[in-house]
């Protein structure tokens, strides 16, 4: 027993010191560089970057790639069960086989039907016309979700006070 542990140790040890010698071998070797010039230029888009890098993005954009990332896994789940398909009917389990896939297809489309039916698909809601901007049910929701309940009433409160103010200076 205690060879073992023995054994688990030297490996773990054997592991934890090549990790540790990689990492001075390369802090040894590699070339000493100084963030000046060229290093500081813009990469990726070409765009200079304008404001802050943790900037909240809209739940929407996580809503729309959580939803591509379900509906892509179905996809990928559908076409094995395609391929059996075929094999399962013939020994009688075609049906069972199909009602299966039915029921995961449903459970799926109750799921998009009720991010639907809150207006999380819909990039920019109507607002009624003649509306407010401050005070629409899409300038609600974003305020809601970004400041919180109690924080949400008073930026939309200052929100339509300043465009009363506005609207009665022009």
């Amino acid at each position: 027993m205690y060879f073992e542990l023995a054994n688990l140790l030297a490996f773990a040890l054997i592991g934890v010191a090549f990790v540790a010698l990689n990492l001075v071998i390369a802090k040894l070797l590699r070339p000493k560089l100084r963030v000046e010039g060229d290093k500081l230029e813009i990469y990726e888009c070409g765009e200079p970057t304008v404001g802050q890098a943790w900037v909240r993005f809209d739940i929407r954009f996580y809503t729309v790639a959580l939803m591509f990332v379900v509906f892509d896994v179905e996809v990928a789940l559908l076409f094995p069960w395609g391929v059996i398909f075929r094999d399962l009917a013939e020994r009688g389990l075609g049906m069972l086989a199909f009602v299966e896939a039915g029921a995961f297809i449903v459970v799926l489309m109750v799921g998009l039907a009720y991010v639907w039916a809150r207006g999380d698909i819909d990039w920019a809601p109507e607002r009624p016309e003649g509306g407010d901007p401050a005070t629409s049910d899409f300038a609600r929701r974003s305020a809601v979700r970004v400041a919180g309940e109690g924080e949400a009433e008073l930026a939309l409160a200052g929100a339509s006070a300043e465009s009363n103010e506005g609207g009665a200076g022009a």
